[in-house]
């Protein structure tokens, strides 16, 4: 029986809807299963073992490099900002939530974990990409394999991204194996003989942030308060010591008067010789 040349092109149609459907669903899975990837990374990355208790600095490093180029796959092929993708991270709806579900309401609860890791990874994020770390294929091949790519915006252009500390580890040996205590930043920094007011400001917030987490001691959080306090309230310089009082000098003794000469007389007699003659 010959189909009619209406009933061809609605089958046509109805084909090529079928089609555009099946890419459609096709694209909206890949995606689907792209976020599932790359929260599920995020997750082994930003676990609180991985960012407060890596074994050595290297490890610590390579996880901070290999976020943020998760972070950018999810903004530029989920369209998802960086906060949205970590809520996912830390209170997505399936078991795997590094920190359950999201509480509401007054009395909600935020872990201070989370607080930390979140913030330290949106700085780098947003260092990353003033430095321009994610602009050529190569840099964001090294950041998947957790290796230092090349700065390509800024003064610093063509040289290797380095690590700066928050906290100086010659302060408190440690925290250079801290995630949240480490900023990717250009390696020809100015020396300096003191840290800014800014950078003085994040070390004493990141202190209180691991104090409250109960990450440090208290006696801890204390003493590296008051190193970077210090750094405002300089020690008042030590008195000089007083000059002892000199001696006063013994008065000269006066000067006696001196003793008047006897005169001699020109005669040696007092009454004159008789006239003899």
């Amino acid at each position: 029986m010959a189909i009619s040349v209406g009933d061809l092109i609605r089958h046509i149609v109805i084909g090529i809807i079928v089609l555009i459907l099946l890419i459609f669903g096709l694209k909206v899975w890949n995606k689907h299963k792209l976020e599932k990837q790359i929260i599920r990374e995020l997750r082994d990355l930003a676990h609180p073992t991985t960012s407060f208790e890596a074994n050595h600095t290297d490890d610590a490093t390579s996880a901070l490099f290999q976020s943020m180029e998760l972070l950018h796959r999810a903004k530029v092929e989920l369209d998802k900002e960086p906060a949205a993708i970590l809520k996912e991270v830390f209170h997505g709806d399936d078991d795997g939530a590094l920190f359950g579900k999201a509480e509401t309401g007054r009395n909600a609860y935020a872990n201070p974990l989370e607080e930390i890791i979140r913030k330290g990874l949106l700085r780098n994020y947003q260092h990353s990409r003033s430095l321009g770390l994610f602009s050529n294929g190569e840099n964001r091949d090294n950041l998947a394999d957790g290796k230092a790519p090349f700065i390509a915006n800024g003064p610093s252009v063509g040289a290797k991204a380095t690590i700066r500390y928050i906290i100086d580890p010659q302060v408190s040996p440690g925290v250079e194996n801290l995630i949240p205590n480490m900023i990717i930043s250009p390696p020809d920094l100015e020396a300096r003989e003191k840290p800014t007011d800014l950078e003085i400001t994040q070390a004493k917030d990141l202190i209180g942030d691991l104090d409250r987490a109960r990450l440090i001691e208290r006696e801890a959080g204390d003493r590296l308060r008051q190193h970077y306090e210090h750094f405002n309230n300089p020690a008042e310089p030590e008195p000089e010591p007083e000059e002892e009082p000199q001696p006063e000098p013994k008065p000269e003794p006066e000067d006696k008067p001196a003793t008047k000469p006897v005169e001699e007389d020109d005669c040696p007699f007092v009454d004159p010789l008789p006239d003899n003659g």
